[in-house]
C-alpha cells in the first residue's frame, strides 16, 4: 500500500526570516514546500506545477504584488487554496484581499499553529467539496 502524496505548498515571502520559518514549519508538518522570495519566482512556480496551497505575502517587494500573484493563483484551472499574509493590514488591502475571495488572511506576526491549522482545515474543506462534487 502506498502512502498518500504530501500536499504541495508554495510559499512566497520577501522577508528571509519569515520565509525560512514558514518553510521549516510546513516541512515539519509533512508538506512539500516550494519557497520564493519574489513575485517573479512565485509567478514562474505557479506556471510549472500544480500546488495544493499558496501562502503569499501581500506586500511583496514593498508593493502589493502578492495580491497580483494571489489573483493569478485563483485564475488557474486548478487553483490552490490561497492564504494571504500581511504585517500591515490596511483597509484597502483587506478589501482587495476579500474581493479576490482568498481562503484566509493571516496577520503577522502569526502563531505557528494558526498558519498550520488554517492550512490543514482549508485543504480538508477543499477535499470534502471535491468529493461531494464527484458524488
Amino acid at each position: 500500500m502506498t502512502s498518500p502524496a504530501r500536499p504541495v505548498v508554495l510559499v512566497v515571502e520577501d522577508e528571509p526570516s519569515i520565509l525560512s520559518t514558514y518553510n521549516m514549519l510546513l516541512e515539519e508538518e509533512g508538506y512539500e514546500v516550494s519557497a520564493c522570495a519574489t513575485y517573479k519566482c512565485g509567478h514562474q512556480k505557479l506556471q510549472e506545477r500544480i500546488y495544493d496551497a499558496a501562502l503569499i505575502d501581500i506586500s511583496l517587494e514593498k508593493e502589493d504584488l502578492g495580491l497580483v500573484l494571489a489573483q493569478e493563483a485563483k485564475d488557474l484551472s486548478r487553483p490552490p487554496v490561497v492564504i494571504l499574509s500581511t504585517g500591515y493590514p490596511t483597509l484597502d488591502r483587506l478589501r482587495r484581499a476579500l474581493n479576490l475571495q482568498v481562503d484566509y488572511l493571516v496577520v503577522k506576526p502569526a502563531e505557528a499553529n494558526e498558519v498550520t491549522g488554517v492550512l490543514q482545515r482549508s485543504l480538508a474543506r477543499r477535499e470534502l467539496l471535491r468529493q461531494m462534487a464527484a458524488d
